[in-house]
């Protein structure tokens, strides 16, 4: 047997040396290292049933780095292929893995993929084909991967038209393949978890230190053990590439995709609790606006294993959602009713103008004002918290600091705003990340600080200032040929071409104040 090794890579400046780590701690987050990675599950999952080919999941954030490279080194011999995720935080920790594998024994071949690569997929294979042998772009790529690895195994490889979203480097240039739509995989296999570490019980005490006590303190519900659950991806701003300006996530050829109806949604979730895990992580970026349609045929079409368990032994649902779309009593009920008792909830704080920059509100269907509907966002966060409460819903609220074209009378404004959401969800918000605009490969936010025309146009459009055209023309050349990132670097230089009259320092202590805000309130912060 082959093994195919399949790794979440921990965030690289927790394991490679040069990197700053002050705004960007991975412990900062709420939900890190808590459950499973899906996406590597998901993955090796697929492969389970390939002749000849042994899955390995290893989720590089709970399996020491040393212990992750010795494993490759021990098993050299039988390793078919080495494969990584990549977001921008993990890049470099995944190139040096990959990098690794082919030092030990250069036969291994290496596979990529995930939002970082797709972003950034012609620089990724230029820079470093030498260590990556092929890559995948967008989220449609299980099958395509599947059929990879299976011909690998038989010691051949095909056309890349053959595995559609693949992207190799050949003959000095990178050959891509389109992708295809495919269907959500759900056939997950939870013996490969623990099969070749114990990861299991990291992740329970993660989860038992981070989260189960917060929800049982407000909820009064014991829970156990948590897992990212897959019945819909995507998010409404997707559906006209309008995407919020931080927002880095690269959806593929698919602005969402859904589980095929409410039977296979309760099945997937019936399995989960089945496997005693009580806390059900729904991935999609975005669920009342997005997938209201299945949400309520959910409701209407409860199987009677859940409505026959009382509900206090029912698993707790989580998922994300915009605050215009949990603002409607509706909505809020319908989740409610499914047993969502959380939703992680990004407010949208600041003035119109601020809202504006950052793309918050909707792009309308039809002619509308844009500053008013920015005006509008404020109210929906403030009508989210009381409808989230009225409806017995808890929120993890994120706050975002920065924008194009931000300055310290904007910052002073946006965090006065921020306090003041804080203020009205005393009781519902049941914890709080706040994090420095990071304009990560992929964004809009990333293509004002490689593109100053862009900037500059963005600028213009909402008569903001952003530095001087040769100042963002110095920073741009810095970056627009990288494929590794520091983030907190980037973080700098965006703030030195757009935010005029502000350094990432003062982006930090405005953070700083407002997590000891949040915590003086009673809220816990990042954990």
């Amino acid at each position: 047997m082959s093994q195919v090794i399949i790794v979440n890579p921990p965030n690289s400046n927790t394991v490679l040396d040069g990197s700053v780590c002050t705004v960007t701690r991975p412990e900062d987050h709420t939900d890190w290292s808590n459950f499973p990675s899906l996406g590597a599950l998901t993955l090796a999952s697929a492969l389970a049933d390939v002749p000849g080919v042994t899955p390995v999941y290893i989720d590089g954030t709970v399996v020491p780095w040393p212990t992750l490279l010795e494993y490759i080194d021990t098993h050299a011999g039988d390793v078919l292929a080495v494969c990584a995720s990549a977001l921008t935080a993990t890049y470099e920790a995944a190139l040096a893995i990959l990098a690794h594998a082919k030092a030990v024994r250069p036969a291994i071949r290496t596979v990529v993929g995930n939002d970082h690569f797709t972003a950034l997929t012609e620089r990724c294979l230029a820079n470093h084909h030498a260590c990556v042998d092929f890559g995948f772009r967008g989220n449609e790529v299980v099958g395509p991967f599947r059929d990879l690895i299976a011909d690998l195994r038989l010691g051949r490889v095909r056309e890349p038209s053959a595995y559609p979203g693949i992207a190799v480097w050949a003959d000095g240039a990178v050959v891509q393949a389109p992708q295809r739509p495919e269907p959500v995989f759900t056939a997950l296999r939870h013996e490969l978890v623990d099969a070749a570490f114990d990861h299991t019980t990291p992740y329970k005490a993660n989860f038992q230190t981070r989260v189960a006590p917060r929800l049982r303190k407000m909820l009064g519900v014991d829970l156990r053990a948590g897992m990212p659950v897959e019945i819909g991806r995507g998010c409404i701003k997707f559906r006209r590439d309008d995407a919020c300006s931080f927002c880095s996530i690269q959806f593929g050829g698919m602005w969402k995709n859904a589980v095929d109806g409410p039977e296979a949604a309760w099945r997937l979730i019936e399995h989960m609790s089945r496997r005693t895990y009580d806390y059900l992580y729904l991935t999609a970026d975005e669920l009342p606006l997005t997938f209201g349609a299945l949400l309520r045929s959910m409701y209407e079409q409860a199987p009677p294993w859940w409505t026959g368990t009382p509900e206090s032994e029912r698993p707790v649902m989580v998922g994300y959602a915009r605050a215009d779309g949990l603002s409607n009593p509706r909505h809020a009920e319908t989740l409610r009713r499914l047993g969502v008792r959380q939703l992680m909830v990004g407010l949208d704080a600041g003035s119109p103008v601020s809202l504006k920059a950052m793309n918050k509100p909707l792009s309308p269907l039809k002619e509308a004002d844009p500053a008013h509907r920015a005006e509008l966002m404020f109210e929906h966060n403030v009508r989210a918290m009381r409808t989230a409460r009225e409806h017995g819903l808890l929120l993890k609220v994120g706050f975002v600091i920065g924008h194009l074209g931000m300055g310290p009378e904007l910052l002073a404004d946006n965090i006065a705003s921020m306090r003041r959401l804080v203020d009205e969800g005393k009781g519902v918000i049941a914890s709080l990340d706040v994090e420095v605009l990071s304009p990560e490969p992929g964004s809009l936010d990333y293509r004002y600080l490689t593109e100053p025309e862009a900037a500059g146009a963005a600028a213009r459009r909402l008569d903001l200032t952003v530095a001087a055209e040769p100042v963002r023309r110095e920073i741009a050349a810095r970056w627009r040929h990288r494929d590794v990132i520091d983030r907190e670097a980037a973080m700098a230089d965006y703030v030195a071409a757009v935010m005029p009259g502000l350094t990432l320092g003062d982006l930090a202590a405005a953070r700083g104040g407002l997590r000891a805000y949040g915590k003086a309130a009673g809220i816990v912060i990042g954990e």
